[in-house]
């Protein structure tokens, strides 16, 4: 057999792990078993390719100097197979010097010569993430490849690669011919992503392993990227599987993050933001379909409509408004529930489902795909500061999936955190309501709900909340005794009012802690008009509140045992009127509960059965109402809410009666006080009771609701 040509020297930095991010681990064994039996050979080689000759019977395998990914094989398997990794193993070691059957293990060759080097990347001196932020092992992802002219002076000295001749290599591409390479889509995706972002930021959370002649790159939520010397961009190496655009973005991402790694920010391409033809047809076809539910009666609504609004979600997702795709699918989750006349959720529900989707899809065409509207996707790295558990609540949908959601407050960065997981209707059986069971972050919610804690490795949701993330971990860091409940609570006082209070989304319930002590617990008592348990309770500044317990939950179950074991309270977390966490002392251990999920045994368990025999019969006779609203502009948004859903649930074309008269009046309200957008949206729904009419109302009084609370 003659020598390989010069380019087959690149296949020797094809070691075990760029080969199993090219294809999989177990497709690497098969291969190396392959290479092992003497099942691979060469058949003819030149100066444009090698013939490698795989199994019994041989197939053959053709290796360029573009890399395995451009490898031709003539089985059926798609992407890349194991007769295509098996010549890689092979022309390995040719370029080692052992080319033929090689003895059991030799495949393993360079696997072991892999190092680490962490954020800093190959110096060691340009970041400092967090241990856990980014295994190697999440996935891959690269671009190599002289692309361009070299870099400037900026690309000597610590941290810009002088001593690493791969990344040294990908500081010399020219970043207009790379973006060239990888194509429009890629960049706009890549843009929306990493532009505006601080280079020193990108550096710490990336992780860069390295071994000859390649270099592996991997940061929180991406696969594992492998940049192989002389490939160039477009023979990088992502792990997984991935769609054409996925791919290119990947490899992109990390060039852009190689280039911080050297204190370098990318040179993004400056220009103004526009609307693709396909996302400019999606929000017309979201406005259309949505106005044409509310022009047919939500209450007409059938499965149909749902179906229609899932659909416009996924197409959103794959335009990359990830934004507008969250509202569609909780437009379509409501929608679904009342064709089938879930009790839970009522039209009200879904008008304001629905006109949060119409607001914004009309927002992004009047914006021309501002990225604050278009959301962003996936998950980005985290850094909270000493986080305080303050409530935890069980959650069903009326899907049938569950989950739970934790609200903790930042006593270092002095904001407020929230993180939610769930499973769907009928998976998961491990995922249950239950202190033991381990439902977040590999800890169960006994040990969550201890006490102060820190994050390693935690990543941030695109809505702003962390992420579930199973790479976050947790480490406890004492209990509640030191913690300055009364300084959390002024903060908290203050998160609540401001313009951020309102957005597209339906917002949270606020959060407010109470401090109180054991004299101010009331009894629970029974709304019998509203078909709630009521708490009354006195905080330490003496002012009164009346919280709210569900009919159906646990939470009237557990204060009911706390007030008989006469447990002493400290702090109650309010999500809006309703107990989510209480802070007790057991044994003179201070001790966070979850009304919904934690469980204290009582003695006499003769109070709550009393209620719950009275709620029972209660709800066989009188239907249930909403609690009063308060205040001015709450009781005009509950007014006009209501007139707004009775005209969509039913399609009228126009108001009349009450209808129309409870719109004069309350226009004239809004106007008396200073209302006067909402003022003007009144008179046109009641001038002429259009879908679009409708939709923007009825977005207004959310927005307004929402900041008045």
């Amino acid at each position: 057999m003659s020598a390989l040509p010069d380019w087959g020297a690149l296949y020797a930095a094809f070691d075990d792990v760029a080969l199993a991010a090219l294809a999989s681990r177990g497709l690497v064994r098969r291969a190396r078993a392959e290479v092992a039996a003497g099942r691979v050979e060469a058949r003819e080689t030149d100066q444009e390719a090698v013939t490698v000759v795989v199994g019994r019977p041989g197939v053959e395998v053709v290796l360029t100097a573009d890399g395995p990914a451009q490898a031709r094989c003539p089985c059926p398997v798609a992407g890349v197979c194991v007769h295509v990794v098996a010549a890689c193993l092979w022309a390995r070691q040719a370029v080692a010097g052992g080319a033929g059957t090689a003895p059991p293990g030799a495949g393993t060759a360079g696997a072991g010569a892999a190092s680490s080097t962490g954020p800093a990347g190959s110096t060691g001196t340009a970041g400092t993430g967090a241990p856990g932020s980014g295994p190697e092992g999440a996935g891959s992802e690269g671009a190599g490849g002289p692309a361009g002219a070299p870099a400037g002076p900026e690309a000597t000295g610590p941290g810009t690669g002088a001593d690493d001749p791969v990344l040294a290599q990908v500081l010399t591409w020219d970043p207009a011919a790379v973006s060239r390479s990888l194509g429009a889509a890629a960049v706009r995706r890549a843009t929306t992503a990493l532009a505006g972002t601080d280079p020193a930021r990108l550096a710490a959370d990336t992780l860069v392993a390295r071994a000859p002649g390649r270099l592996s790159v991997s940061w929180p939520g991406s696969p594992q990227v492998v940049v192989v010397a002389g490939l160039g961009p477009a023979g990088m190496v992502v792990s997984g599987r991935h769609s054409q655009v996925a791919h290119a973005t990947w490899r992109l991402q990390a060039v852009v993050r190689l280039f911080a790694l050297a204190g370098r920010a990318w040179p993004w391409e400056v220009r103004q933001t526009t609307l693709s033809a396909g996302q400019r047809r999606l929000l017309a076809s979201v406005a259309a379909t949505l106005e044409g539910v509310v022009a047919a009666g939500i209450s007409h609504a059938g499965p149909r409509s749902a179906d229609e609004l899932s659909s416009l979600a996924q197409a959103a997702r794959l335009e990359e408004v990830p934004r507008l795709a969250r509202l569609l699918t909780s437009a379509a989750g409501a929608v679904r529930a009342v064709a089938r006349r879930d009790d839970a959720v009522q039209e009200d529900t879904a008008l304001s489902a629905l006109a949060a989707a119409w607001s914004l899809a009309r927002a992004l065409e009047a914006s021309d795909a501002d990225p604050a509207l278009t959301g962003r996707a996936g998950t980005e790295q985290a850094q909270p500061g000493l986080l305080v558990p303050l409530a935890a609540t069980w959650w069903s949908a009326v899907s049938g999936s569950r989950g739970l959601t934790v609200r903790l407050w930042d006593a270092e960065n002095h904001r407020l955190e929230s993180v939610t997981t769930g499973r769907a209707a009928g998976t998961d059986p491990t995922f249950r309501r239950s202190e033991d069971a381990v439902l977040l972050w590999g800890v169960c919610v006994r040990t969550l709900l201890a006490g102060p804690l820190r994050l390693t490795g935690a990543t941030r949701r695109g809505d702003g909340t962390l992420a579930p993330s199973a790479r976050t971990t947790v480490t406890r860091c004492g209990g509640y005794d030191g913690i300055d409940l009364a300084g959390i609570a002024r903060e908290l006082g203050a998160l609540r009012h401001g313009p951020q209070a309102a957005g597209f989304e339906a917002p949270p319930p606020p959060v407010t802690l109470l401090l109180t002590c054991s004299p101010g617990l009331g009894r629970i008592d029974l709304d019998e008009l509203h078909q709630q348990y009521v708490w009354p309770v006195r905080d330490l500044a003496g002012q009164d509140h009346l919280l709210r317990l569900g009919a159906e939950d646990a939470s009237c179950r557990l204060v009911a045992a706390v007030l008989t074991r006469d447990l002493p309270v400290d702090a109650v977390a309010l999500e809006g009127d309703r107990p989510a966490g209480i802070l007790v002392r057991d044994r003179g251990v201070p001790t966070l509960l979850s009304p919904t999920i934690s469980s204290v045994r009582a003695d006499d368990p003769g109070l709550y059965r009393r209620l719950a025999g009275r709620m029972e019969r209660l709800r066989s006779e009188v239907r249930t109402l909403p609690p009063p609203e308060t205040g001015p502009v709450q009781v005009l948004c509950a007014d006009v809410r209501e007139t707004l859903t009775a005209l969509a649930a039913s399609g009228a074309p126009r108001a009349q009666g009450t209808g129309a008269h409870v719109l004069v009046t309350r226009a004239r309200t809004a106007r008396g006080l200073q209302l006067q957008t909402l003022a003007a949206a009144l008179d046109e729904v009641e001038a002429g009771c259009s879908p679009q009419a409708l939709l923007r109302a009825c977005a207004l009084v959310d927005r307004v609701r929402a900041l008045a609370r």
